[in-house]
């Protein structure tokens, strides 16, 4: 775990943002703003981290694991799968781009780590295992999120959009909410899937938007068929 952490904890960042809200409580929320996380997906500057850190955000600063802070703009955002992508300006030589595991690949008891910034404190992990797959989660706009990864990986406020990885330190998933009756870590937390993350962040860093299909059936309001 000790070189799994050293190999990718420069591609994870802490995410801030100011006059932001939180659709749930597992985002963290300062005096000024929210605080979440999120982690480098490519060389361009691209960053994945959840919706809800960045909902309402009139500013963005991230904060790299040199100390360094770096506006960011948002790309776009999809409250469907609680998915956002930041990007900022700095050199790819400064980056470090985290690789996405493929979903079939997991099973239940596989070991992961989850490396954020729970309660500010930047770089944290803590260690676990996937504790169950194929969990249903609700996003920000109430629909469902399918196939959740769920994790006893300590997550707490502001591991919100940090990374949950295999030991080859490749991401899983990312850490998106956790099930407690205190607002603490009870040892459930549950991660958005890699691949759902992947291909979200992928459509809206071309499109700046996603579109999804749903099905559903509606009534006229004399209620004549």
């Amino acid at each position: 775990m000790a070189a799994v952490y050293q190999r990718v904890k420069d591609g994870v960042v802490e995410v801030t943002t100011s006059n932001g809200r939180q659709a749930d409580p597992f985002g963290g929320q300062g005096p000024s703003g929210a605080t979440g996380s999120g982690f480098v997906i490519d060389e361009e500057g691209h960053i994945v981290t959840n919706q809800h850190v960045v909902a309402g955000a009139e500013s963005v600063v991230v904060r790299f694991s040199d100390g360094s802070e770096v506006d960011a703009e948002v790309v776009g955002t999809d409250p469907s799968s609680d998915i956002a992508v930041l990007d900022v300006d700095r050199p790819s030589s400064r980056l470090t781009p985290l690789s996405f595991a493929g979903d079939g690949s997991l099973q239940v008891g596989n070991p992961v780590i989850a490396i954020g910034s729970p309660f500010g404190l930047e770089g944290t992990l803590t260690t676990g295992v996937i504790s169950a797959l194929g969990r249903e989660i609700r996003s920000p706009n109430g629909f469902t999120i399918e196939n959740a990864i769920q994790t006893d990986a300590a997550l707490n406020s502001g591991n919100s959009g940090g990374p949950v990885l295999d030991s080859q330190g490749r991401v899983v998933g990312v850490a998106a909410q956790i099930r407690s009756e205190n607002g603490g870590n009870v040892g459930i937390g549950y991660a958005i899937p890699g691949d759902t993350a992947q291909r979200i962040a992928r459509e809206l860093i071309e499109d700046g938007s996603v579109e999804h299909a749903y099905l559903g059936v509606s009534l006229p309001d004399d209620g004549a068929a």
